[in-house]
């Protein structure tokens, strides 16, 4: 595990998984009950919609038997690696985070939050996920390593 005293760790992402579903009804729980008949757990989940597709930016516990199924199944999807930060529970957190980042000339692409084992988390696509990660861990803020079971 890295520390953010330690320079010389590697960071390891966390892999979001952005899949594309029919915009129909009944999609939505046919890929819900698909992923629960595996034991697939979802840590975290927003869903966006086009005029065809609905896109679903998921977390999920086990990363490789999810891929594994999406292939099995031929769903379309792409990885994207993230930033998981702890927040404390208010606003001000999500300040502090976008404040640290503007400082260092990270770019924040998206974010959306997220309650995962009762800790408020951000999920974070930087710029530059990597120093933005050391940067976070220097000033201080919780980044999640690891979302797995």
């Amino acid at each position: 595990m890295c520390h953010s005293n330690n320079k010389n760790c590697l960071i390891m992402p966390i892999n979001q998984i952005s899949v594309f579903l029919p915009n129909k009804p009944g999609q939505l729980a046919n890929f819900f009950e698909m992923l629960m008949d595996k034991k697939i757990y979802i840590r975290s989940l927003t869903v966006a919609e086009t005029e065809e597709y609905g896109l679903l930016l998921l977390l999920v516990d086990q990363f490789k038997d999810c891929i594994s199924l999406l292939d099995e199944r031929d769903h379309l999807y792409s990885i994207t690696e993230v930033v998981a930060v702890r927040l404390s529970d208010n606003i001000a957190g999500l300040y502090e985070v976008a404040k640290t980042l503007g400082k260092h000339e990270i770019n924040i692409d998206y974010l959306y939050t997220s309650l995962i084992d009762d800790n408020p988390l951000v999920i974070l696509k930087l710029s530059d996920n990597e120093n933005g990660t050391e940067v976070l861990k220097e000033e201080g803020f919780v980044v999640i390593e690891n979302l797995d079971r």
